[in-house]
């Protein structure tokens, strides 16, 4: 049982920089930055805080939940590049522009 609790501890720890990081970025965004950019952050937020739950409803994360939630945070951690350049209230142009053809 305690490898278990381990494991909920880990994956806990992990989701909340995912709920962290989501957040920051979140209040980063001003009125012109797409809503599917939004929303993948919102969703992040609801997924990670579920993923973190988990114990409360009997049901243990281990290895796998710890890899993709790790997985998860190690892709935000790579974009972070662009999130830092020049100022901080600065939302990546990727995430304001359309695509074009």
């Amino acid at each position: 049982m305690n490898e278990l609790y381990l494991f909920a501890l880990a994956n806990f720890v992990i989701c909340m920089a995912i709920v962290f990081i989501a957040i920051c970025r979140l209040n980063a965004m001003k009125g012109d930055v797409l809503m599917r950019v939004k929303s993948e952050y919102a969703v992040y937020i609801g997924g990670a805080l579920t993923a973190a739950a988990q114990p409360w409803w009997g049901e243990w994360p281990q290895a796998g939940s710890l890899c993709l939630a790790g997985a998860m945070l190690f892709g935000m951690f790579c974009s972070s590049h662009a999130w830092r350049r020049g100022t901080e209230d600065k939302v990546p142009e990727i995430a304001t522009e359309h695509a074009t053809k």
